[in-house]
Parts: C-alpha cells; sequence; structure tokens
C-alpha cells in the first residue's frame, strides 16, 4: 500500500480542530457575558408580563373608547340644537322686547298728552261753569 501522507493529512485535521475549538471557546466567552443579560431582560419581562395588556384587553378598550366617543359626539350634537333652541327663543323674545318699546309712548308724547288731558279738564270745567250760572 502506498503512503497517502497520513500524518500530513492528520495535521490538516489537528489545525481544523484547533480553530474549532478556539470558536467554541469564543462562543462560550459570548454566552457567558449574554447569560447575565438575557437573565435580566427575562426577569423583567416576568415581572411585567402580566401589568401588560392583552390583544383582547386592547381590542375592548379601542371599542369601548369608540362607543364614548360617539356618545360625546352625540352630546354635543343636543346640546348644539338645544343651543340653536334657546338663541331662537333669546332673539324671539329680543324682537318682542324693541316691539314693545317702540309701541311705548316716549317722554314727549307722554307730556303732550297730558296737557291734552289737562288742557280737556280745564275746557269741560269752564263749560260745566257757564251752564251752572
Amino acid at each position: 500500500m502506498a503512503d497517502t501522507g497520513g500524518p500530513a493529512h492528520e495535521s490538516g485535521l489537528d489545525a481544523r480542530v484547533g480553530r474549532l475549538e478556539s470558536d467554541v471557546s469564543e462562543i462560550r466567552s459570548i454566552l457567558n457575558r449574554l447569560a447575565p443579560r438575557i437573565d435580566e431582560m427575562y426577569g423583567f419581562l416576568t415581572a411585567r408580563l402580566p401589568e401588560l395588556a392583552t390583544k383582547a384587553e386592547l381590542t375592548s378598550l379601542r371599542a369601548e373608547t369608540r362607543t364614548q366617543i360617539a356618545g360625546v359626539g352625540t352630546e354635543i350634537a343636543d346640546l348644539r340644537a338645544e343651543t340653536k333652541a334657546e338663541f331662537a327663543d333669546v332673539r324671539r323674545e329680543i324682537v318682542e322686547l324693541r316691539l314693545e318699546i317702540v309701541q311705548r309712548p316716549t317722554r314727549r308724547q307722554s307730556i303732550f298728552d297730558i296737557f291734552a288731558v289737562v288742557g280737556l279738564i280745564g275746557a269741560i270745567l269752564t263749560i260745566a261753569a257757564r251752564f251752572a250760572h
């Protein structure tokens, strides 16, 4: 049998095994550094997870929020209608008050009316006194 160079072949294998051992050693070193961080994150998530909302809770909250917003919209529409009705009432009252004010006599008219009544009473008394004599 011919020599296939067994030892030369083994030295190539030794080099590859040496590199693999070096790589495995580096991977172990990285994992040793990451392990505390992973444990820390796991602990954080384990502590916080019960506090976080589930998808169902978020969906329920969204539906409830939409319902409340719709309710507020309805209330706003109702208030707007009430406000318009009240403003219409106020406007009508203002028009009525203006009309009433316009129909009231002015001071000049009132004084003229008083003088007219006093003059009329004086004239009636004068006529009555002439008929009495």
